[in-house]
């Protein structure tokens, strides 16, 4: 590791309100599941990026509330 570097805070990219409610749940599920955990401390954290398909699909919520 370079010990020159110097750490970059970006603010984090907009996102319409349905992406940011399913970003959202995907990171709750990722922190519940213990795949993920939070830094509080770090200088070096990276931003969520979204990346959508190529394919054509449709995001609705169904009788559970759930988006699919």
């Amino acid at each position: 590791m370079n010990d020159e570097a110097i750490p970059r805070k970006d603010a984090q990219r907009r996102l319409n309100p349905v992406m940011q409610d399913a970003v959202k749940m995907e990171i709750l599920k990722l922190l519940d599941s213990g795949i993920i955990y939070p830094i509080f401390d770090s200088q070096w954290v990276s931003l969520v990026h979204t990346v959508l398909k190529k394919a054509s699909f449709t995001v609705v919520e169904n009788e559970h509330k759930e988006l699919v």
